[in-house]
């Protein structure tokens, strides 16, 4: 006689992070959500037990910040929905926010959903979008009404790339500022100088790429911003911020209004990497937009890592060949690949304190919590089985570039399994799962 079980599986013996604390206790999911948390003891009775025995038993990871399918033209990322979100199951991320083309007026929002929509069919991961503006001249509140209606509360904006019609001019920023007022939509904004970096008048070199889009360019441009927020409010989220000098400066001038108004995110390269590797001979692999600092400016990223809210990855990988096709760096396709290996190198550096900027903070700043981010009785049963005392060499990954940015750093620290809704995606590093990824709509 078959028997009927109330729960389809169980997380036990594992030490589990709740509320910024870990707790030896069993957890156990069915239809798809955490259905009930209990001190390890006693197992109930369940279809599937998973033995998590010296092991973090983690909330599924959030990537607020992914380019996936993003088309340049003469070059497109490397990665599709389906290898993408493969790398990212391996770094324990079970959702990811992409962004929808930018646009320019309001007309062309639902063209650029519907083709994003397209391409989600294969994602083993749950994903939702970004809406994004260029050099935006129509009704901000129509957009944001309709960004909203689709499930998409947030928009974001560039104060650069005016040669290709993407800078927003600052009296649209204040509009969007001041709707966000009303409306509680998140406004991210792309923070560098145009102006600067028109005038950086560097040789278009790899070597001097990162003069040309200078340190400077970009703490202005957050300054300047800041003070707008000071003055009429809004929700502003800084995305991809590389500048230690930034977030001191934000954090000197501006503390009242960080985690209320205004929220950081930066990205492992960052944290891993410095602008000295535009001297080596394969320089032009780690370009990206903005660059790599110099190894003072990540020193100060490091200092102040509790005032930053999210990583983000800002993945967006080319392969080898195109990444070499250039000497300029203005021909060579900015971006780097670091779904998969995201929480492993930030875990490296700071243990147990990055742990809620990849998890509780995202879900709650980008409005996925408290289905995400979370562990607790009536969330998406989304978890991650991580090893603190593994040591992870990276060498290859899942993404489709052959161009892997981490390639021989060795990390402390590695994802073991990854679960989406109550079913194993990897399990012992092993993918196991199919394509159930589904769209998360944000209010």
């Amino acid at each position: 006689m078959k028997k009927d079980f109330k729960y389809s599986m169980s997380l036990v013996n594992g030490s589990v992070y709740r509320n910024g604390k870990f707790y030896l206790e069993d957890i156990y999911m069915s239809d798809q959500q955490i259905t009930k948390i209990v001190p390890s003891g006693k197992i109930l009775p369940c279809k599937k037990i998973v033995d998590c025995t010296n092991k973090l038993v983690l909330p599924g990871f959030i990537d607020p910040h992914v380019h996936i399918n993003l088309d340049l033209g003469e070059f497109k990322s490397s990665d599709d929905y389906e290898s993408a979100s493969k790398a990212a199951a391996f770094g324990g991320i079970t959702t990811f926010i992409d962004f929808l083309e930018p646009i320019s007026y309001v007309h062309g929002f639902y063209e650029v959903l519907k083709k994003k929509q397209s391409e989600t069919k294969t994602s083993y991961i749950d994903y939702a979008f970004h809406t994004a503006v260029g050099n935006f001249n129509d009704d901000v509140d129509e957009l944001i009404k309709i960004s909203r209606e689709s499930g998409i509360p947030s928009v974001k904006l560039f104060t650069t790339y005016s040669e290709s019609n993407r800078k927003i001019s600052y009296t649209k920023i204040e509009e969007f500022l001041k709707n966000s007022n009303k409306t509680n939509t998140l406004i991210l904004v792309h923070a560098e100088n145009d102006e600067m970096i028109i005038n950086a008048n560097v040789e278009d070199t790899v070597e001097s790429y990162e003069s040309s889009r200078p340190a400077a360019s970009e703490i202005e441009e957050i300054e300047k911003l800041a003070r707008i927020v000071a003055e009429i409010k809004g929700k502003l989220y800084f995305v991809h911020v590389t500048c230690g000098s930034s977030i001191e400066l934000l954090n000197d001038k501006y503390k009242e209004l960080l985690g209320k108004n205004i929220f950081i995110e930066s990205c492992p390269q960052y944290f891993h990497l410095t602008k000295d590797m535009y001297d080596n001979d394969n320089g032009n692999l780690f370009l990206l937009a903005p660059p790599l600092r110099s190894s003072k400016e990540q020193e100060k990223l490091k200092e102040n890592i509790s005032v930053i809210d999210t990583i983000g990855t800002d993945h967006c990988p080319f392969t080898k060949e195109e990444k070499m096709r250039y000497k300029e760096a203005s021909k060579i396709p900015k971006g780097l690949g670091s779904l998969e290996f995201s929480f492993s190198l930030m875990y490296h550096l700071f243990g147990d304190e990055i742990i809620d900027k990849f998890t509780l903070n995202p879900a709650k700043i980008h409005k996925l919590f408290p289905k995400k981010g979370i562990i607790q009785v009536g969330s998406d049963a989304d978890f991650v089985i991580f090893d603190p005392e593994k040591v992870l060499y990276i060498d290859s990954s899942h993404s489709q570039s052959d161009n892997n940015p981490y390639e021989n750093i060795i990390t402390t620290g590695m994802v073991e399994s990854t679960i989406l809704r109550g079913e194993f995606l990897v399990k012992n590093r092993k993918l196991v799962g199919s394509m159930k990824g589904q769209f998360i709509w944000r209010e």
